[in-house]
């Protein structure tokens, strides 16, 4: 029997979404993350990880002292800790799709791209069923500039998953960046459908609906976004107002 494509990117299945500060996002650091770094479409800024790497790392470790040493290295920031931490693991279960991920969190936030697509590209050779792989793999080729790599690959995993709101948040990012606006609004509100409370897909398609001109829209965005991100609902208020 195939199994369900195994995820924990939705941002209220693990634990509560981090907040955003204001400025641009530093993602996936912008829950990937970001990941969820690099300059980006959309001005989020997550802490210190995003929703998608937060969700990606809350469910990661064998046992509860591993789980437990994650979120202390999360916590503190330590990405060379947490580097460390998987890959000595790693090394211990060779095979281990959790430990790359893991290890593959802590690339993407080293800005170490290159390193973190060779091991989350063998992450889901390992899995192609473990949507958090598809989805941090998507972000690494974006944040190395891989974009058009980066559509293919998360487009792809849309096929193997259709109920993944990361995945289609994560595509309403790379269309927004690359032109292609309309595909961008219909990944975003596919995100949203799946996932009514996903914050970054609401600011996203705020963030989309401003730069087209269409701020009469945005309204009933922010007061959504009041209830899920305050931060996030001024900043998006902000942009419209600049651009009425």
């Amino acid at each position: 029997m195939r199994k369900n494509p195994k995820s924990s990117n939705s941002p209220t299945s693990t634990r509560p979404v981090p907040e955003a500060r204001g400025g641009r996002r530093a993602w996936l650091i912008p829950l990937i993350a970001a990941a969820l770094v690099a300059a980006c479409a959309t001005p989020l800024a997550f802490i210190p990880v995003t929703p998608l790497l937060s969700a990606a790392l809350a469910t990661r470790g064998e046992d509860y002292l591993a789980a437990q040493q994650i979120a202390e290295l999360e916590q503190k920031q330590d990405w060379q800790g947490l580097a460390r931490l998987a890959q000595q693991r790693l090394l211990r279960y060779p095979d281990s799709e959790d430990w790359m991920l893991v290890l593959g969190v802590a690339q993407i936030q080293l800005k170490a791209y290159p390193r973190a697509i060779e091991t989350l590209s063998r992450a889901v050779e390992h899995n192609p069923e473990e949507m958090d792989a598809w989805n941090l793999l998507g972000e690494a080729l974006r944040l190395d500039g891989q974009k058009a790599r980066a559509i293919q690959l998360l487009e792809r995993a849309a096929g193997i998953s259709s109920s993944t709101p990361a995945t289609r948040f994560l595509l309403g990012e790379l269309y927004s960046e690359t032109g292609r606006k309309d595909r961008a609004e219909a990944a975003y509100l596919e995100a949203v459908r799946l996932e009514p409370e996903f914050s970054p897909a609401w600011f996203g398609l705020g963030v989309l609906l401003v730069k087209t001109g269409r701020t009469g829209e945005v309204d009933a965005i922010v007061r959504r976004l009041e209830r899920l991100s305050a931060p996030l609902a001024r900043e998006l208020a902000g942009m419209a107002a600049g651009n009425k």
